[in-house]
């Protein structure tokens, strides 16, 4: 039987947008969508990093599988075209209305969290923060944008 995704069900469908951070401006697409009968949620993005001085442009690809283990908690596992593999648990904000995946702390390596905000039907914000190796918790911006809703859930 499908897992409970009455929270994320306002990420279905494709979303395009931009974002600001570090590695420079960027502007992609992403999907989210339900598969093997609503017992995964399946996220696929390509974001566009176009040349600047500094650098040449280049494509960022990545897929996030979101999924509950057998102990009702929500997971997530993240892989990308840069071999980054990051493993997340999830959270659900009360309002239902911020989605927060954090990675498991390690000590020689960053810890990741990744946040959607509902802004609206057919928009959101994202937040993407890191913390420094042996320092779990102390998170900085990393990037930062919004998206919206290009296609129907």
């Amino acid at each position: 039987m499908a897992s409970d995704w009455e929270a994320w069900k306002y990420l279905l469908g494709e979303w395009e947008g931009g974002h600001e951070g570090d590695p420079g401006q960027g502007y992609g697409r992403f999907s989210f969508s339900f598969e093997l009968d609503e017992n995964i949620l399946v996220r696929r993005n390509q974001t566009i990093f176009p040349a600047t001085k500094e650098r040449a442009g280049y494509a960022h690809d990545d897929l996030l599988i979101i999924y509950t283990e057998f102990t009702g908690v929500r997971r997530a596992i993240y892989f990308d075209n840069e071999e980054h593999v990051i493993h997340y648990e999830v959270a659900v904000s009360a309002d239902q209305k911020a989605i927060t995946l954090e990675s498991d702390p390690m000590p020689s390596t960053p810890q990741f969290r990744f946040t959607y905000i509902k802004t609206g039907e057919d928009t959101l914000e994202a937040r993407f923060e890191m913390a420094p190796p042996g320092a779990a918790g102390a998170f900085a911006r990393y990037l930062e944008g919004t998206a919206k809703r290009i296609s129907p859930k």
